[in-house]
């Protein structure tokens, strides 16, 4: 459920204990989402192995190319959340966390909070079709509100779902509305118009009536790991879909003659995907 130092806490037969983690643990270290065996030791348990993971969610390190840091194993949605303001909508911080979840074998998927602050709901609409028309679900709505909760409730439900996205955006106050579980709450700096990070660790807080939601960290910036440019490609289904109609094998849709992408793509998503692959 949460990773801390030398411990962790896991929860068996539905009870949750903190046990220590074998040092050098191999395919360590352990995190939130991990399904792990534990062994006995006299009369203490302490966690031995990781056992095969279905899904992964990792980012990349500053300044090293070839480094990622496992966050959230085995989830089965990547629920990015988003401010439609305060902090503003970041469409390329959007972009990069939703290549992540294709990447890691997830389903994405996009919750905007915040609507009450919105004052040209015009201009947001806007930004959304574009995601809307790449095939990902868009949830819209206010944390508080308690048809948005269950809209977002519904599209979780059973499912282990990551949630990410910029400090400030209501991830831990979601998060206290599907499970119940208080979790700090933030607020946005008002000297800086940032978000401030209220949550430090990823932690699994079980959902009334099965899955899960895994609150990570709010970020301000978040690096890939390390990819090619294929793993870039599909990371935006509705490039990967168009691709298909290109003139050469190989086409990375950068002016190449017989490009069907550049016509059908939107071209934010488009700017992003190039700004990514120069990346790699």
């Amino acid at each position: 459920m949460r990773v801390a130092g030398p411990s962790a806490s896991v929860l068996l037969d539905g009870q949750e204990l903190e046990v220590p983690i074998l040092p050098r643990i191999p395919g360590g270290p352990p995190v939130a989402g991990d399904d792990v065996r534990l062994a006995e030791r006299g009369d203490l348990l302490r966690l031995e192995e990781i056992l095969e993971r279905r899904t992964l969610l990792s980012r990349g390190e500053f300044g090293g190319r070839n480094r990622s840091r496992p966050l959230v194993a085995n989830a089965d949605l990547l629920l990015v959340v988003a401010a439609a303001v305060d902090p503003p909508f970041r469409p390329r911080l959007v972009d990069r966390y939703m290549v992540a979840a294709e990447l890691g074998g997830m389903e994405p998927a996009l919750a905007i909070t915040k609507l009450d602050l919105v004052t040209d709901p015009t201009e947001l609409d806007t930004q959304l079709a574009v995601y809307r028309d790449a095939g990902y679900p868009v949830v819209v709505g206010t944390t508080f509100d308690p048809e948005f909760v269950e809209r977002i409730r519904t599209l979780v439900a059973g499912r282990i779902t990551a949630l990410a996205g910029h400090s400030g955006v209501g991830k831990s106050s979601l998060t206290q509305e599907l499970t119940g579980v208080h979790r700090a709450v933030g607020e946005v700096s008002k000297k800086i118009g940032k978000g401030r990070h209220t949550t430090s660790d990823p932690r699994l807080v079980p959902l009334p009536g099965g899955g899960a939601v895994v609150d990570t960290a709010g970020v301000r910036t978040f690096y890939l790991p390390p990819m090619d440019a294929e793993d870039v490609a599909a990371g935006f289904p509705e490039i990967v879909a168009a691709a298909k109609d290109c003139r050469f094998r190989g086409c990375r849709h950068a002016g190449e003659p017989g490009c069907a992408v550049v016509e059908r793509i939107h071209p934010d998503r488009l700017e992003s995907y190039r700004r990514l692959l120069d990346t790699v």
